[in-house]
């Protein structure tokens, strides 16, 4: 009898308070800093600081250059589209929210 392995999910707790360098943001989502400034000039991840050489991130950003990477290796997606690829599922994400608000019955004191 064989055994077949079961797909395994990977996930990992992200503080949301802390900060990573670009540096390390490209070292996390193996990506070069050009095209994390090219995702900073379409608005998918805000940096704090001024100068591409200060800036800081949020760990947060990590999730969202991981998942720009996949839209762009996946579906051929460049720049643009990844921004409009990943605001579009902001916004389903917001809506699936609302609706599972709706979906929570009324406690009752």
């Amino acid at each position: 009898m064989s055994e077949r392995a079961s797909p395994s999910i990977a996930s990992e707790v992200i503080d949301q308070g802390t900060m990573c360098t670009l540096d390390d943001l490209c070292l996390s989502c193996n990506v070069n800093p050009d095209w994390v400034a090219g995702l900073v000039e379409h608005g998918v991840i805000e940096p704090v600081g001024q100068s591409r050489s200060g800036w800081q991130f949020t760990t947060l950003s990590i999730v969202r250059v991981a998942k720009a990477k996949r839209l762009e290796r996946d579906l051929g997606l460049n720049l643009p589209g990844v921004a409009l690829a990943l605001d579009l599922l902001d916004q389903l994400d917001e809506m699936r929210a609302i609706e599972r608000q709706k979906e929570i019955p009324p406690q009752r004191q």
